[in-house]
């Protein structure tokens, strides 16, 4: 196994039983294959192919998929028990992620390395390697260590709770990619996370206090690269939860869905400017976990785990569509049966948008082993409704 080598995954078409569109399993191998988290850039070559994680002769690395020939290149040689994750620059053609505390990049059609910036304790890389627009800087959270006391197995969320009681030291730096020179943005004693870079503006990002989502005051927030300045985005007023924020192609808007602390009652999607104006939100009928869309016009969530693990009294593990009527959003309809179950962030669905809007890719684990799934739109009218 070494960089450059190559795999040819049989791809696997079939149709949803419920939905009737043809689903193609983009990989399928004895190991977890997963894309980037829903918020974070991936495609590239003209949007006909991306980078992905994927678990391959007992070591994680990142791989290029090639949706015309579906062949797949290793781009990394990695050692170590780390998954990593990244974020594709195309202004720079190079994907930038961390590995045991090293921020690298990945030239995307050489595959050249490069370091670019190493933490050291006790502040270490708790976030993405998220580029700005301008191709100039990387934006990252770092907390302080919190180291344990005793040996305890390590899950997802397993220490979600102890951090936001903790109240660790959080930072958002900004490194410089030419030099490697770090600025420390933004810091405070609290749980932080999420930090995404707006395609568009390379002065803003957004970040949020992290947390059960009932515990949080005041979630997504917004900040000025060049003044340290943050504000609130979409104000919280104590009757609902609000998160899972994400960029507008337009990078301008945000999107984001939540809940009413009490867990009753309906669910909520909206869309906002980053300066906190201009806000839209409507009910939504459903849960979902996580939501994406290009624009406000039709929107994806990925329902829930086909095992609930949240207050909802069925499981609805469905890739749904949202549309944008003028008034109101209608739906869902259903655009696949996922039955994946979220057990790890490589078996979240994340379903995203591919650039041109014609079809969602997401992550399932419904054949044991999470694999990579893409299915088109077609005609929102002819889904079956949920």
């Amino acid at each position: 196994m070494a960089k450059g080598r190559t795999y040819q995954d049989p791809q696997f078409r079939y149709i949803d039983q419920y939905s009737n569109r043809e689903i193609v399993q983009l990989t399928n191998y004895l190991g977890h294959s997963n894309h980037f988290y829903f918020t974070d850039p991936t495609f590239f070559n003209d949007n006909r192919s991306m980078v992905f994680t994927s678990d391959r002769e007992n070591q994680s690395n990142l791989f290029r998929y090639d949706f015309d020939t579906g062949l797949i290149t290793q781009m990394t040689d990695l050692k170590g028990p780390e998954r990593p994750g990244g974020c594709v620059s195309l202004i720079n053609n190079a994907v930038y992620f961390w590995w045991s505390n090293v921020l690298y990049a990945l030239d995307l059609t050489t595959l050249e390395e490069r370091v670019i910036w190493e933490a050291v304790p006790p502040m270490l890389p708790r976030g993405r390697a998220n580029p700005t627009a301008d191709g100039k800087y990387i934006c990252t959270m770092l907390m302080e260590d919190q180291p344990e006391d005793t040996p305890r197995i390590s899950f997802s969320y397993s220490r979600f709770r102890e951090y936001f009681h903790l109240k660790p030291l959080t930072q958002i730096a900004r490194i410089e990619i030419a030099t490697g020179k770090m600025d420390v943005i933004h810091g405070d004693r609290r749980y932080m996370g999420h930090v995404n870079t707006s395609p568009v503006l390379p002065q803003i990002l957004t970040f949020c206090h992290e947390g059960p989502w009932n515990w949080i005051d005041q979630r997504i927030w917004g900040l000025n690269l060049h003044t340290g300045a943050t504000w609130k985005i979409r104000t919280q007023h104590g009757d609902y939860s609000i998160g899972h924020e994400y960029w507008f192609a337009d990078g301008k808007h945000i999107g984001y869905h939540g809940r009413p602390r009490d867990e009753s009652g309906r669910h909520v999607f909206g869309h906002i400017l980053w300066d906190n104006t201009e806000c839209v939100e409507d009910h939504f009928p459903f849960h979902s976990t996580h939501f994406h869309s290009l624009d406000e016009k039709l929107i994806v969530g990925d329902g829930t785990a086909a095992f609930v693990f949240t207050s909802e009294s069925a499981a609805r593990p469905y890739i749904q569509l949202f549309k944008w009527d003028g008034e109101r959003y209608v739906g869902p309809r259903i655009l696949a049966y996922h039955r994946s179950t979220f057990n790890n962030q490589h078996a979240h669905c994340h379903p995203r948008f591919t650039p041109d809007g014609k079809a969602v890719l997401y992550t399932s684990d419904l054949t044991a082993y999470s694999n990579m799934y893409l299915v088109e739109v077609g005609d929102f009218e002819d889904l079956p409704e949920l």
